[in-house]
């Protein structure tokens, strides 16, 4: 009978905890046994009664380590309390919103940097002459959330052919494109070769034909 019970025991519902927490928590700087207690709270889903007792029963952690934590979740907007009222009675919530927002955030970066193409940094340093720093990295990688790759490697080649090697001047380059409606090279290049043709053709107005020596 008393092995029957400590199998059913074992038989309970897992407390699970989702992959992608455990391989950023420290990246949100949870501590285990803040890990520990978020995992009890999912287990009885997103929004639950606060009731830290009621999660002490579930691991092998004081009731007043568990408030302990849940304030520190909440001063890290990983959890949020919130309080309804019903019947002319006020029932406090926990609720893990703000961690699936932080999560959903994650998984979204690593997705943007699998779709970059890591040439890209190669052709900076290729151009710049030098190894790019990490704040250069990332600036990179916010140009390839909004920019075509082939505008940024071309905006790259102006700064370079102007003498300018940093990245804020491709940064205003970049933002004086956005502002013009530029999305693609050819659009850049198309625009050139109008300001070229106008140029031509005032420096044939303004030559003083009748002093000329041709």
């Amino acid at each position: 009978m008393m092995n029957k019970k400590i199998i059913e025991l074992l038989k309970e519902k897992p407390i699970i905890i989702p992959k992608i927490l455990l391989q950023n928590y420290k990246k949100l700087k949870i501590s285990e046994e803040e890990l520990l207690v978020i995992a009890v709270i999912m287990s009885y889903g997103n929004k639950v009664m606060y009731d830290p007792e009621l999660f002490a029963g579930d691991i092998d952690l004081d009731k007043k380590i568990i408030m302990k934590c849940i304030s520190s979740l909440c001063d890290k907007s990983i959890a949020s309390l919130v309080i309804e009222k019903r019947n002319q009675r006020a029932y406090e919530y926990i609720t893990l919103d703000s961690l699936y927002d932080k999560l959903f955030n994650i998984v979204a970066d690593n997705n943007v940097e699998e779709e970059i193409d890591t040439s890209v940094f190669s052709i900076f340093e290729s151009e710049l002459g030098r190894t790019l720093s990490p704040m250069e990295y990332e600036k990179i990688k916010e140009w390839v959330g909004s920019n075509s790759q082939e505008l940024i490697v071309l905006a790259l080649r102006e700064a370079v052919l102007n003498g300018v090697n940093n990245l804020n001047y491709i940064d205003k380059i970049l933002d004086s494109w956005k502002k013009k409606g530029y999305k693609t090279k050819h659009d850049v290049m198309n625009d050139k070769e109008k300001y070229k043709a106008k140029r031509e053709k005032v420096e044939v107005y303004e030559t003083d034909w009748l002093n000329s020596d041709e």
